[in-house]
């Protein structure tokens, strides 16, 4: 039984309308752009369902064909650059905007007379490169990859790659052989396009709830200004770390880095030359560490960073990769570079130091022995100071 294509048209068109008109509703009230651009995939996919409706039940519409395939193109080339939106990046209008016209007004000027697959060419072409670019871009986004990430990903490059066969297919066969209508005809690639629709409308707004979620975790466990962990996330995660190492019998060192004459970057360049100081020393000491370890911005310019399963040898090599590290940031101001230098304690997991408190005050004894010792070096702890040397003098 052979399927009424304008009946799937008009289908295709009003799921894809209550899709859209559903997405928007549950997106209202969130001001993240990519979300606007998806609304607006949807607006500019309802259209081409109708044109291509109309040409099938009166042939003089027929001429419409290649703006609805511009439209289709527009909404491919949106779901990319709301996929880049929410990776943070911005799109040139003229991106998403020339190939769509190109799709949609060059068959006027290339094919006479026109017919039903005039600038199929273009609209397949434009259809594998938009999805395929938004499903890389879902693939790798700015943050944590989601599970909806993933399932727009496979769906936008399922679709990418529908097309480059339908491409292949059209161009080998041509529109009216049997093996091209049965695989890649209009009924399997309108049925195709709704599947996608619908895959794609719940999975974007899952995707948006997913992400509203995700950022609100890392608010609670990040730091603003730095990215890395917060005070209270690394001391939760570091006391689990130390009595796993306790219990099993491994090593476990502590770093605490407190940038040397830091407030006088701050007196003398301002608190935004300050704070460009902490994030880019931040990120430098991250690139140092391994992916157990723990590092976190502790208070002002002080860091902490716990190193599970380094005995104190190691940690000290860490140490000095850390100091390199901080050395070869450099921060622009007004006056010139400006180079930071920081001072590490460390202190090691033993019988006297077995939770965080204890470890961070031993390494807080050598940090200020590194930092009386002529800072930019490192420190092992050691036998306690003496009252006079407990002050801390301006670091």
């Amino acid at each position: 039984m052979s399927l009424d294509l304008t009946t799937l048209y008009l289908v295709s068109a009003m799921v894809t309308g209550v899709s859209g008109v559903l997405f928007l509703l549950d997106m209202r009230g969130r001001p993240d752009p990519a979300l606007r651009w998806w609304g607006l995939a949807f607006l500019f996919a309802i259209t081409p369902a109708v044109i291509y409706a109309l040409a099938g039940q009166a042939p003089e519409f027929v001429v419409l064909n290649p703006i609805g395939n511009g439209l289709v193109v527009a909404g491919s080339s949106l779901l990319w650059v709301g996929a880049r939106a929410f990776n943070r990046k911005r799109t040139p209008a003229w991106a998403w905007v020339v190939p769509a016209l190109l799709a949609a007004l060059l068959p006027f000027g290339l094919e006479r007379p026109l017919v039903t697959w005039s600038g199929f060419p273009l609209l397949a072409g434009g259809v594998v490169v938009f999805n395929l670019l938004a499903a890389i871009e879902c693939w790798r986004p700015k943050g944590p990859r989601l599970r909806n990430h993933v399932v727009l990903a496979v769906a936008w490059a399922g679709g990418s790659v529908f097309y480059l066969f339908r491409l292949m297919g059209f161009l080998a066969f041509g529109p009216d052989d049997p093996r091209f209508a049965l695989a890649f005809g209009s009924e399997a690639a309108t049925i195709g396009v709704l599947l996608l629709i619908v895959i794609s409308s719940f999975s974007m707004v899952a995707l948006g709830k997913e992400v509203s979620e995700a950022a609100l975790k890392l608010a609670a466990t990040r730091d603003g200004l730095t990215g890395v962990l917060n005070r209270s996330e690394f001391a939760r995660l570091a006391e689990a770390e130390i009595a796993g190492a306790r219990e099993r019998g491994e090593p476990c060192s502590l770093l605490l880095l407190d940038l040397d004459h830091f407030k006088r970057i701050n007196d003398t360049h301002g608190h935004a030359i300050g704070d460009e100081v902490l994030a880019s020393v931040a990120a430098a000491v991250t690139r140092c560490l391994g992916p157990r370890d723990l590092f976190c911005r502790y208070g002002g310019e002080e860091f902490a960073a716990l190193l599970p399963g380094a005995s104190p040898a190691l940690a000290a090599v860490v140490a000095e990769r850390v100091l390199r590290a901080v050395r070869g940031v450099m921060v622009w101001t007004p006056a010139g570079p400006l180079r930071p230098t920081t001072s590490i304690g460390i202190a090691a997991v033993d019988d006297e130091s077995v939770e965080l408190g204890a470890l961070m005050r031993v390494a807080d004894i050598a940090l200020y022995r590194a930092k009386r010792g002529g800072r930019d070096r490192m420190e092992f702890s050691g036998a306690p100071l003496d009252g006079a040397e407990k002050t801390r003098q301006n670091a």
